[in-house]
């Protein structure tokens, strides 16, 4: 008997969350503990039986439990500047009071950091690397930026000492047929990912729930359970009604909300609907290519946050376009000035947000309403 969507979302949460409560009791995980950025090739860890975690995901739990004041207030006193990135302020004060909503990741045995999608998470790592007196491996991308050819033999020299290098943390051989398989996994998640998203410009569903289901695809990508349950929620959507509203469409450009209970600023947005955001598309990785090698090229190399400036605005355009928005909301995100810069030339109405993903206390609301209203005058 097929499962329910919420029994799939709680199978996938429960397997990635076992340790943390157990860690917080002073029991050890079963197998070799790596802590990774968001754009890691997880694949060949997955591969090797070695348990992964992202500290950023975790961040934006604590923020939407309502604990991140907490964290960032610690972080302050102790550690980094809450003007620093905010999932970094979080974790770090998460690690301080050790506690957390879902108690406290278990102890890394070896980092790594990419810089595929910023260049602020090799120095947090460097931070998290002196906590833990532990190795840190940091894999560069150059993304668009150098020929073809000697791009891929630079990226593929390092996945191959990645292997290498977790074979002999984790005791186990690289089986290439199982790595093939992963990523496969990862590829069917991501075309999966893509059906749900060519239904939020016409079908009646909340934002919040696309914000919140992509956590799948970021943490469980090559698990087979997300692109059935990817499958089935498109499945579910498609039968919903569509949208009768004549509400402004309108883009989202950032990160959502992690503290907000609908992930964006909904109280503030009557007579606008949300078409889209470029958020959501992030993690559609392209893992094309002729064998292992060249598949984790293409995903890891051409992030969207790794292209030059040109292949982002049109990306970003096109976007927009598929979506049906008149209008964009970017957010000016204290965290993460990478994601700004990518909302350049977009020859739409747009404003601009002084916002941050993490801090909900960084947000001046009336400001805020005081923009939207003229971003719909405009309109």
């Amino acid at each position: 008997m097929a499962q329910s969507l919420s029994k799939m979302k709680a199978q996938l949460m429960r397997e990635y969350y076992k340790y943390f409560s157990k860690y917080a009791k002073g029991k050890e995980p079963e197998n070799k503990v790596a802590w990774v950025t968001a754009f890691t090739p997880v694949e060949i860890l997955e591969a090797l039986n070695i348990s992964y975690y992202y500290p950023e995901s975790y961040a934006a739990v604590i923020a939407a439990s309502g604990k991140e004041q907490l964290m960032l207030n610690e972080c302050d006193r102790r550690n980094l500047s809450r003007d620093c990135c905010g999932y970094s302020c979080c974790i770090e004060g998460c690690l301080e009071i050790e506690e957390g909503p879902r108690g406290i990741p278990p102890k890394p045995d070896i980092l790594i950091a990419t810089n595929n999608q910023c260049n602020t998470l090799p120095n947090w790592w460097n931070i998290l690397a002196n906590r833990y007196n532990i190795p840190l491996i940091i894999i560069d991308y150059p993304g668009e930026y150098f020929n073809n050819k000697v791009s891929y033999k630079y990226v593929t020299e390092q996945h191959i000492s990645l292997i290498k290098k977790m074979e002999e943390l984790s005791g186990n051989k690289l089986n290439m047929n199982y790595l093939l398989e992963l990523l496969s996994n990862s590829a069917r998640s991501v075309m999966s990912w893509n059906k749900i998203m060519s239904c939020i410009k016409t079908k009646e569903a909340r934002l919040t729930m696309f914000f919140d289901d992509i956590t799948y695809l970021i943490i469980n990508r090559c698990n087979p359970l997300t692109s059935e349950l990817y499958e089935k929620m498109a499945e579910e959507l498609n039968e919903k009604p569509d949208v009768l509203s004549n509400d402004i469409a309108a883009f989202w450009i950032g990160y959502p909300l992690w503290y907000h209970p609908s992930r964006y600023i909904s109280e503030i947005l009557d007579g606008i609907r949300i078409t889209g955001a470029n958020y959501l598309t992030w993690w559609s990785l392209d893992y094309t290519g002729k064998d292992v090698f060249e598949q984790l090229y293409n995903a890891y190399n051409f992030t969207f946050l790794n292209l030059n400036q040109e292949t982002r605005n049109n990306i970003l355009i096109k976007n927009i376009e598929e979506s049906g928005a008149r209008c964009a909301i970017t957010l000016h995100n204290k965290s993460c000035k990478c994601d700004f810069v990518s909302s350049k030339n977009l020859k739409l109405p747009q404003i601009e947000l002084e916002i941050d993903m993490i801090d909900r206390y960084f947000l001046d609301i009336e400001k805020a309403k005081i923009k939207i209203d003229l971003l719909k005058d405009i309109v």
